[in-house]
């Protein structure tokens, strides 16, 4: 009998300490403490390039902001961890601009020349429509124009936008509620 006793609370002990990892991973998962501005920040002094992809992750056990860094030569895609801001994986690839790429050709000395509005300006904008967190950012070229795409999530809400990179003009503005999706 203290056999089963002893194995039964070694069991809901177990079970307890499981459900409580558990609980604590998907609490982490759900509150990265580093908004993409933070992590915009940390890439942009680390990395040399313009971000051209910014996108906020959730996976079973973490959440991770994934961010491609492009210059003239080399495309970088990045793993960072959302709360901690460290490089969990760093893939590069050599580009040719003149293959049968789509994009545009966007470098850092456009940005710094005032060709293009800064993936910053490009956020405020859209913030200023839809207060939300910053899910991705994507430097694009869509029907001759570049543009920043840009997603924000707040409660159950997602706002989509196209945001002209020359002029900061929103070009398009597409707001679904979770809800939507089912």
């Amino acid at each position: 009998m203290k056999k089963k006793v002893g194995l039964l609370i070694g069991s809901v002990a177990g079970a307890a300490i499981l459900g409580f990892g558990v609980y604590q991973s998907s609490a982490d998962a759900k509150d990265p403490k580093l908004n993409t501005e933070e992590i915009q920040q940390m890439v942009t002094e680390q990395y040399s390039g313009t971000i051209t992809e910014l996108e906020l992750e959730k996976d079973a056990t973490r959440t991770v902001y994934e961010v491609e860094v492009t210059d003239t030569e080399n495309e970088i895609d990045l793993k960072l961890d959302a709360s901690s801001g460290e490089v969990l994986s760093e893939k590069s690839k050599k580009v040719d601009l003149e293959d049968d790429r789509d994009d545009v050709e966007i470098t850092t000395k456009d940005v710094q020349k005032g060709e293009f509005i800064t993936v910053k300006e490009a956020i405020s904008i859209s913030k200023e429509q839809f207060d939300g967190e910053v899910r991705e950012v994507e430097l694009d070229e869509d029907d001759g124009r570049v543009v920043y795409e840009i997603e924000l999530i707040k409660d159950r809400k997602e706002a989509d936008f196209e945001i002209d990179a020359v002029t900061g003009e929103v070009l398009e503005l597409d707001i679904d509620t979770e809800d939507d999706d089912d």
